[in-house]
């Protein structure tokens, strides 16, 4: 006589009060039981709290055994249910599934950075706040009661390694930090220090290095015009899978200021004001007052979501000495000065590297120029 799947599913009872509970002493797994007709091969499922399917893997407990499992604590967020079924030993299911209670696998609230400021003396002052948080599902099996303000790692990043280093000691809670000695462009941030479930997620800040050149000429005529030029750039932080490096690139509207002083024990003055060009150049023109020493500086600019800070950046103090002859026009070329910054541990794409890209091939395009040009002088002598 033929027996449908149906019919052995309604003759072979289903488990019954499956439990959920952490083992203590079993590592970080939790421990699920049930109750059950008979010696019987079971498979059980993590299955999403609706009752649908999820993409973790059955796991099986052989007929005879304990009708007990201990599984993982990998389980990413959600809220879930334990599913024990009878199955035969090809897998085809031989009884109505028992399920656990629902229960969540919320993790430690993400921390949410409220600033980060670079600062003249190139540290980065962060702060924090521990990010919202709603028990959907209280006081299901697997809940742990949290042990006060959630605990945070605060973290930097390495000079060269796409990674990250601890920096200081756990935090809870609210808080703020000052990170010395790191130069840019770098990231600062937090991890969340693992709760019951394994897993942690984190927040970063990003900060950009600075670079300022200045072309301030060697002399000028008090009472006359001093005109001063450069460029601001921003190191950004490229990253690959192997390594990290700073890469330069414009950096347009970046506030600047031209400073004066009248020695070397004098206190900085500033002179005049100016903003970037789209391609990062600027021009300073001023009354020159008599001999001075000058520089441009980029004041840092603080971190906010979605963009990057940039860091404090100044270039060399140079001395103009004031003449009634001849001006010299270009002394002291292009001479730079660089703060610190930050990146965000992943790849830089658009426009900087499709500038780099684009040089190297007009590099490629001008060596086939000359080379051929070359083979024709040769010819015709």
């Amino acid at each position: 006589m033929l027996v449908s799947l149906a019919m052995l599913m309604a003759l072979t009872p289903g488990p019954t009060d499956v439990s959920l509970a952490w083992t203590p002493g079993a590592g970080p797994g939790f421990e699920v039981t049930w109750n059950e007709a008979g010696d019987v091969r079971n498979r059980v499922d993590v299955v999403n709290a609706d009752g649908s399917a999820t993409n973790y893997a059955s796991q099986f407990v052989a007929a005879g055994a304990p009708n007990r499992l201990v599984m993982s604590n990998s389980i990413g967020p959600g809220d879930y249910r334990i599913r024990v079924t009878v199955v035969d030993e090809d897998g085809t299911v031989l009884s109505e599934p028992g399920d656990s209670a629902e229960f969540d696998t919320d993790r430690t609230p993400v921390p949410v950075i409220t600033s980060a400021v670079p600062r003249v003396d190139g540290t980065v002052r962060y702060t924090w706040v521990p990010g919202p948080y709603t028990d959907t599902n209280p006081g299901d099996p697997l809940d742990v009661p949290a042990d006060g303000r959630p605990v945070y790692q605060p973290v930097v990043s390495p000079p060269v390694a796409n990674d990250y280093e601890l920096v200081g000691p756990r935090v809870r809670g609210a808080g703020s930090l000052v990170v010395r000695d790191r130069p840019a462009p770098l990231f600062v941030g937090l991890l969340t220090v693992e709760n019951e479930w394994s897993g942690s997620r984190g927040a970063i800040a990003e900060v950009n290095g600075t670079r300022v050149t200045a072309k301030i000429p060697a002399s000028a005529t008090p009472g006359g015009r001093l005109t001063v030029t450069g460029r601001a750039e921003q190191a950004l932080r490229a990253c690959d899978m192997a390594a990290c490096e700073p890469v330069e690139w414009p950096d347009p509207g970046r506030e600047l200021t031209l400073q004066a002083r009248a020695g070397g024990s004098a206190p900085w003055q500033a002179v005049a004001k100016t903003k970037s060009r789209a391609d990062g150049t600027y021009t300073f023109t001023s009354t020159f007052a008599g001999t001075r020493d000058y520089r441009v500086i980029a004041l840092p600019v603080a971190w906010v979501p979605e963009k990057q800070a940039r860091a404090y950046a100044e270039s060399p103090a140079r001395t103009v000495r004031g003449t009634t002859g001849p001006v010299e026009g270009g002394g002291g070329g292009q001479d730079g000065g660089q703060g610190g910054g930050q990146g965000g541990g992943l790849p830089i794409t658009g426009a900087p590297v499709l500038w780099i890209a684009g040089a190297g091939g007009l590099l490629v395009a001008l060596g086939v120029v000359f080379a051929a040009l070359g083979r024709r002088r040769r010819r015709a002598s």
